[in-house]
């Protein structure tokens, strides 16, 4: 999840169109600012799971636990850029956020599955 957020965000300040990035003021760029966040929480949470775990955190978020959250997250970045890919004109940023969208999808799933479930029961996704 540290790899794919930190391509997101990477991917969101680089061009996505013609004279256009992820961060501009139109819908592209609500997007942009938006998968940034998101990209910047799933890099936080990836590098404090994997050099701090002793790190408190809450077990869930509305429901959720926090590797379920990540993968929705990462989910939702991964299928928004897919879809901008079939416009005329793409460039590397959006290519760059749906592929750092997919390796956090795959990095929050094998974390889930790794993960230790509360109470000893399985661990179910």
């Amino acid at each position: 999840m540290l790899v794919g957020g930190i391509i997101i965000a990477i991917g969101t300040i680089l061009d996505w169109g013609p004279n256009t990035n992820g961060l501009n003021t139109d819908f592209n760029g609500l997007f942009g600012i938006v998968a940034l966040l998101i990209g910047l929480g799933l890099a936080a949470y990836g590098g404090i799971r994997a050099f701090a775990p002793d790190t408190n955190l809450p077990d869930q978020i509305a429901g959720l636990t926090l590797d379920q959250l990540s993968v929705a997250e990462a989910f939702t970045v991964f299928l928004w850029s897919f879809a901008l890919i079939f416009e005329d004109g793409i460039k590397i940023g959006a290519h760059l956020t749906w592929i750092g969208g997919a390796i956090a999808v795959a990095g929050g799933i094998l974390s889930a599955r790794n993960a230790p479930a509360p109470g000893g029961a399985p661990t179910t996704f």
